[in-house]
């Protein structure tokens, strides 16, 4: 089993990866496994940023600053997600994020939609919207926790929304942050006590990151790109600057009848493990309840469900199917959102 875990190791992907951090810590008892984990400590590091989320079409604002201010509401989400629950101290993730726009509260981001734009007119607000260029803010968290490792992402970003015409928008935001590394061996840690690397017990790393991107965005069809950058590698003595995330989306949005039907694609490539592309669809009823699928890496599926309850408060979940026996994967989430007008008509952009 040592010797397929290593390969699978070898081989790239950050799942079988993951996976055999977790079988050297069990084995520990053997000195020369020491060594092999800080290789492998390292060699997390790099893709440590790759996004854990199931649900991130719900919220692209996770992987593009550009996003930050496209609804016409403050929107503050939670989730958490563990993976592989058939195995002990499998990978946990929280994401926290925050993203609102500074506008007043009839001065919002131009968005409209079929089903909205008879409002918006009659009440005076579709030339008044064209002409105005938006500015939004955000903030997101990001915590995973795999074993003795765990990472902390903090992230502030600014967009700034240009329209194009009466329907197309097209964005650009920066963000700036610090990602925190950390290694704590604990009590239950029974290998060789005399290595100088364990003395520490605790350790801690600070590395500096910076993220932009665009979002190109209309009534039906939007696309976007960004690229976050690690700015240093924390266990890597030679300083080198390293491992880039790089992610692209495209989708569309469709309205019949009672229904909205989006698909999307997204194209990643978090600059250690290689590239993928991930496949979703979802279908809204009543603007109240959805469904969804999506495809990871073109072979990884996953199921999701949601409410939204008085178009303020939306619950969701996100069954992960893995083919191997290493058990499912969960991730549940909460989203708050805050309109800033009372007469605010439903906002059909549940997707970016």
């Amino acid at each position: 089993m040592l010797s397929r875990a290593l390969c699978a190791v070898l081989s790239g992907g950050k799942g079988d990866k993951t996976l055999f951090v977790l079988l050297i810590v069990s084995l520990m008892k053997k000195k020369w496994y020491i060594s092999l984990l800080f290789l492998l400590m390292a060699s997390y590091a790099d893709a440590q940023n790759e996004l854990f989320s199931r649900q991130y079409f719900l919220n692209n604002y996770l992987m593009n600053p550009a996003v930050a201010g496209v609804n016409d509401y403050m929107d503050v989400r939670l989730s958490y997600s563990r993976q592989w629950t058939n195995i002990k101290n499998s990978p946990t993730s929280i994401l926290f994020t925050f993203n609102t726009n500074l506008a007043k509260d009839k001065d919002q981001v131009l968005r409209y939609s079929d089903f909205d734009k008879r409002y918006r007119v009659e009440k005076g607000h579709l030339d008044y919207n064209y002409r105005r260029i938006k500015h939004g803010v955000g903030a997101k968290v990001t915590y995973d926790k795999l074993n003795i490792f765990t990472y902390t992402d903090v992230t502030l970003s600014y967009a700034c929304h240009v329209p194009l015409s009466p329907y197309w928008t097209l964005s650009a935001g920066v963000g700036a942050g610090v990602s925190m590394s950390t290694m704590k061996i604990g009590d239950e840690y029974v290998g060789d006590v005399d290595d100088p690397l364990l003395k520490v017990g605790k350790r801690n790393e600070v590395t500096p990151l910076v993220e932009a991107g665009v979002w190109l965005y209309s009534t039906g069809p939007f696309v976007g790109g960004s690229l976050s950058r690690y700015m240093k590698d924390p266990y890597d003595e030679d300083n080198k600057e390293r491992y880039n995330n790089i992610y692209a989306t495209a989708g569309w949005q469709l309205y019949f009848s009672r229904f909205a039907f989006v698909p999307s694609v997204m194209y990643k490539n978090d600059g250690y493990s290689g590239t993928g592309v991930d496949i979703n669809a979802v279908l809204w009823y009543e603007d109240m309840v959805w469904i969804g699928g999506s495809l990871r890496k073109l072979e990884n599926p996953s199921v999701h469900m949601g409410i939204l309850l008085r178009n303020t408060i939306e619950l969701n979940y996100t069954y992960d199917i893995n083919k191997r026996d290493w058990g499912a994967s969960h991730e549940i989430g909460v989203a708050y959102r805050i309109w800033k007008r009372a007469d605010a008509c439903k906002n059909k952009w549940y997707f970016r």
